[in-house]
């Protein structure tokens, strides 16, 4: 049996997997040229990126990159995450 905390989080993980689902819509892939690897990032979302072996498994990593981001900004009180698709996330902890 769940507890109504337990809920709560699934609940905010799920919504902000959903977020980042659609922040990953709008991400920048280059390739890095000492490396051959593609770097990935969002715009507005500083500090959370990923490097992969290909454009998509950089996105991959993006995408789970930018839940964590998004999960520590709200722990910490933050109130500077960009919409993306139409999604704003600000919660009270």
């Amino acid at each position: 049996m769940s507890t109504p905390l337990t809920d709560r989080s699934r609940d905010l993980r799920q919504q902000v997997e959903i977020w980042a689902k659609a922040a990953r819509q709008q991400a920048r892939v280059e390739r890095l040229e000492d490396s051959g690897e593609f770097y990935a990032s969002v715009p507005g979302t500083k500090g959370a990126w990923a490097i992969g072996s290909t454009p998509e498994e950089a996105e991959e990593g993006l995408e789970s990159a930018l839940v964590d981001w998004v999960l520590l900004k709200l722990e910490l009180g933050a109130d500077d995450i960009p919409k993306m698709g139409g999604i704003s996330l600000a919660f009270d902890l």
